[in-house]
């Protein structure tokens, strides 16, 4: 028992500045005490990367694993603590301790190859398959039946309806498919075009026996989800029809009379072909004539596994959550629109004489007309212009988005949509300096986001582990850029003859086999060889090549607390130094700030994105820029990561401006800090992206090489000198 002893107080030690109440320890260290040292030692050795999530989880590990390591090789615990640390995140502690009371069913099992599957192990394959399909940002839940409120899908935790695990895995895909086939297929919107249902109506109330309508409506839900999925993913429907046709097999007569049940059988039995063409006529539609007709059949049915196929349907859920949504929707839609005329310089206010009434309404309506689908273009979003006031302006991308799903949803652009949007744009802009909490406003279709979080201790991911919400500072009226401007004004005139320099140059190649020209030295060499007897050169041309810079850059501006004063006024006369310089050189570049307070509320404030001109709004928001809250550095890093994947540069270069080094209110401090920060940039570079930082903190060089690399930083000294250096250190990145 020294032993014992001995490694209790090294747990005290390991867990240190907490205080775990003794009795708490003691009873764990009684169940570990059966244990040979050398299993409790391997057990204890975890705790150090489960104790920082999770006091309780911790105790339950110690409880659970005194049994579970009697069951499998001791060099299987870090696996265990990974799946058991995954679960924690997605379900909670209950999930965990579900997980580690059977080690066989839901660890063992799976490593065997066993049948079963948990969604837990596929929900990573499952996840981007379903969204790169549908095109929609769907998240994956639990439920004892598979469903849909059109935001999520839910699937059971656990399916074993197959001998084999492949199969398995294949019918989690045709289940998470045909859910999202019930999207597509517009049911909710056939429920949902009235407002009242699905919040105080039920929609089939009006059936006496309710629990054959749904069945019924599933069913045709089913029959007419699998055509639209036969012709949209032919090798889905191919691979799983197998499984289809086993589980509906298996519906079963609740008595001896079993009409009703052959009925049922016949209406979703999947063979190519064998569906008649119903044409657009929607579910509910079909309902009422089927219902009829199975009503005078006699006998009952048992779903049993082919419930699994015709899923759930929970309207009143639905319900909530597509209110929600369209309620989000029409604010994104009007704040973007807004913005976009406001960049314009658009005034579309609503006046008081008859004339300037019929221009707005004139206005309002070639705006309407534009956000419409383009029947040409197969994502039904073209690159759209229109004639306002004689300006040419073109509908941004996320904005021709978040139409073309609103029109997917209601069938049009609401007009009182668009009305609110040009009273904004003719009344929002018109501000004075706003404080340091200024109002934030979504400026995109989906502006939330999550991304995983490395975590060192375990070397592992902790699974959408943070939130990222992207944001729009509400640009202010002040004199900072004009100031800034005033200030740096021999500096501006030396930095815009320096990257003059580096635009697109023209540049002569000679000896080429083809080209523009003859080059005439090349011809009088050939033709000298020639005489001598000599095989003269094919090189007898010259080319002219065009040098063009194509350079994608993103800055990632710091605006924690600690930015306030000289700091974050430094930091955005920066701003304003770089954005005049690359106006000049031609360089694609976004500028975004970063705050944020836990895991939860990581914030991406947008200041003027790649594809914005450097204008009056932009100005304004950088004036506006102000600190925040704290330094969570690895969401912000991988997001624009991911924006600068999606863009066409060949150059995509991501520079971090900051004043100190990561930080957050939670455990999101010191070396975890600093290793995801790490982790996000090592992500970034894998991926072709370029990082540098740029750091007023004085401790910098700490940490900076860990994080950066040798070369992809520099220290600033004197903040007063950041604006410039920072321009001349873009021109170097960027010249190599």
């Amino acid at each position: 028992m020294t032993g014992l002893s001995e490694q209790k107080k090294r747990f005290f030690a390991s867990v240190l500045p907490s205080r775990p109440n003794e009795w708490e320890v003691d009873e764990v260290f009684e169940h570990l005490a059966g244990l040979p040292d050398e299993l409790r030692q391997i057990l204890l050795s975890q705790v150090n990367v489960i104790w920082p999530v999770s006091h309780s989880l911790c105790f339950s590990y110690l409880t659970e694993g005194s049994v579970a390591i009697r069951h499998f090789p001791a060099n299987l615990i870090p696996e265990w603590v990974r799946r058991i640390l995954g679960l924690y995140e997605k379900k909670g502690l209950v999930g965990a301790r579900e997980f580690m009371a059977d080690v066989d069913k839901y660890f063992l099992g799976p490593m065997r190859g066993e049948a079963g599957v948990g969604l837990d192990e596929v929900s990573s394959i499952l996840l981007p398959y379903i969204r790169g399909v549908s095109g929609l940002h769907l998240n994956l839940e639990c439920a004892a039946m598979p469903g849909t409120d059109t935001m999520a899908i839910y699937l059971p935790e656990f399916l074993d309806q197959f001998m084999e695990r492949e199969k398995n895995i294949l019918l989690y895909k045709v289940l998470i498919t045909f859910q999202w086939g019930h999207i597509a297929s517009g049911i909710y919107r056939e429920i949902f075009a009235d407002e009242e249902i699905g919040r105080d109506r039920d929609p089939l109330a009006r059936y006496p026996d309710r629990k054959l309508a749904v069945d019924l409506l599933a069913a045709l839900q089913f029959r007419k989800v699998f055509g639209f999925l036969e012709a949209e993913l032919p090798g889905l429907i191919r691979q799983g029809v197998e499984l289809c046709h086993q589980l509906i097999q298996k519906i079963r007569p609740g008595g001896k009379e079993d009409a009703r049940c052959k009925a049922l059988q016949r209406l979703v039995l999947p063979v190519t072909g064998r569906y008649e063409d119903v044409g657009d006529a929607g579910s509910f539609t079909l309902l009422t004539d089927v219902y009829d007709g199975f009503t005078r059949l006699g006998g009952t049915y048992d779903l049993g596994p082919a419930a699994l196929l015709l899923g759930e349907f929970n309207f009143q859920r639905a319900g909530e959550t597509i209110r929600f949504r369209r309620k989000e929707e029409e604010q994104k839609f009007v704040a973007m629109l807004a913005d976009f005329l406001g960049s314009h310089g658009k005034k579309t206010k609503l006046h008081d004489t008859e004339n300037e009434k019929e221009s707005t309404e004139a206005v309002l309506m070639d705006v309407i007309t534009l956000l419409q689908p383009d029947p040409r273009q197969s994502s039904g979003i073209g690159k759209k212009q229109v004639l306002l006031d004689n300006e040419e302006m073109k509908i941004p991308e996320a904005l021709a988005a978040l139409s073309h799903n609103i029109i997917n949803d209601l069938g049009k652009i609401p007009r009182a949509y668009v009305q609110a949007a040009a009273g904004m744009a003719g009344n929002g802009f018109n501000r004075h300096e706003i404080s340091d909490h200024s109002e934030t406003v979504p400026f995109c279709a989906d502006t939330m986001y999550a991304y995983n979080e490395w975590d060192y201790r375990r070397e592992g991911y902790r699974a959408d582990w943070c939130t990222l919400e992207e944001k729009s500072l509400s640009p202010v009226r002040s004199g900072f850029v004009a100031g800034t401007l005033d200030k740096y004004k021999s500096q501006i005139k030396r930095l815009r003859r320096q990257f003059e320099m580096l635009r697109t140059s023209h540049r002569v190649v000679r000896r080429q086999r083809d080209g523009d020209d003859i080059d005439l030295d090349a011809l009088i060499e050939a033709l000298g060889d020639y005489r001598a007897g000599l095989v003269p050169s094919d090189r007898l041309f010259t080319r002219l090549l065009r040098d063009e810079r194509d350079i994608m850059a993103m800055f990632l501006v710091d605006m924690s607390s600690s930015t306030e004063g000289w700091v974050g006024v430094a930091l955005k006369e920066t701003l304003v130094l770089l954005a005049e310089a690359l106006e000049v050189v031609g360089d694609r570049y976004g500028i975004y700030g970063f705050s944020g307070m836990r895991r939860s509320r990581s914030e991406l404030y947008h200041i003027k994105h790649p594809e914005e001109s450097y204008g009056a709004l932009v100005r304004q928001r950088i004036a506006a820029i102000s600190p925040k809250e704290y330094t969570r550095m690895g969401p912000p890093i991988r997001h624009l990561t991911r924006r600068l994947l999606e863009s066409q540069g060949k150059v995509r270069l991501l520079v971090v401006i900051s004043d100190g080094k990561p930080e957050d209110y939670d455990d999101y401090k010191g070396q975890y800090a600093i290793e995801d920060t790490r982790k996000a940039l090592l992500e970034a570079k894998g991926a072709g992206v370029h990082t540098f930082c740029i750091t007023i903190d004085r401790s910098a060089g700490d940490y900076l090489m860990h994080m950066f690399g040798r070369g992809n930083y520099i220290f600033v000294r004197d903040v007063r000198s950041l604006p410039v250096k920072m321009v001349h250190m873009y021109r170097l990145l960027t010249s190599l």
